[in-house]
């Protein structure tokens, strides 16, 4: 009997391993130090050049409208509830233009965790449309490595208020958050530079 319980045991203990990995990663933000954001929740380090300036959780929080510390620790999820989307991080080069956002969208309240990326990327293409921004999106989408992950690319080139600049989103469906990398490139900077910035 005491041979069975301990088998019983044994196997119990392999699926909850096995549950807690197919669980993934557990949402979490990025930490800035210096000029290097490093993301473990996505597997990404990136370096930004020494001109550009990383915002604030303060600054973030005003964009969205939100208090800053709905951004910090279990607040995050709690606000991904009841805001679709939350930004994790802000970069900006500001003698350009040239930035780059990091944002958690909530798929269980946009739309479906089991959305394709094809159909998520016809959604972006609908919302944008509809802001009155001329976009050409690619006829086919790449997959590519930011540092060690890899990531759905998605580039485009945007035309709005007389300036041509490209766009690039970066997905990556993780642990039902469709989590965007999302660069904007007026001049300057090509899409090589900005890849190059992550390991």
């Amino acid at each position: 009997m005491k041979k069975f319980f301990a088998l019983l045991l044994a196997a119990l203990m392999v699926v909850m391993l096995v549950a807690c990995n197919l669980g993934g990663p557990e949402l979490s933000r990025g930490e800035i130090d210096g000029n290097v954001y490093k993301n473990e929740f996505l597997g990404i380090e990136f370096t930004k050049p020494a001109s550009w300036r990383y915002y604030s959780d303060e600054e973030i929080a005003s964009a969205m409208n939100i208090a800053a510390d709905s951004l910090k620790g279990e607040n995050l999820k709690q606000s991904l509830e009841k805001n679709p989307a939350i930004y994790d991080m802000m970069v900006v080069d500001s003698s350009t233009g040239t930035n780059m956002n990091i944002v958690y969208e909530n798929l269980r309240k946009s739309f479906s965790t089991n959305i394709s990326m094809e159909k998520y990327i016809e959604e972006l293409k609908k919302a944008m449309s509809s802001e009155g921004m001329n976009i050409t999106f690619p006829d086919k989408l790449e997959e590519v490595k930011l540092g060690d992950t890899e990531f759905t690319k998605c580039e485009c080139t945007v035309e709005a208020y007389g300036i041509t600049m490209t766009q690039v989103y970066y997905l990556k469906k993780v642990g039902g958050y469709m989590a965007s990398v999302i660069v904007t490139i007026p001049s300057e900077y090509s899409v090589a530079d900005i890849e190059a910035m992550f390991k």
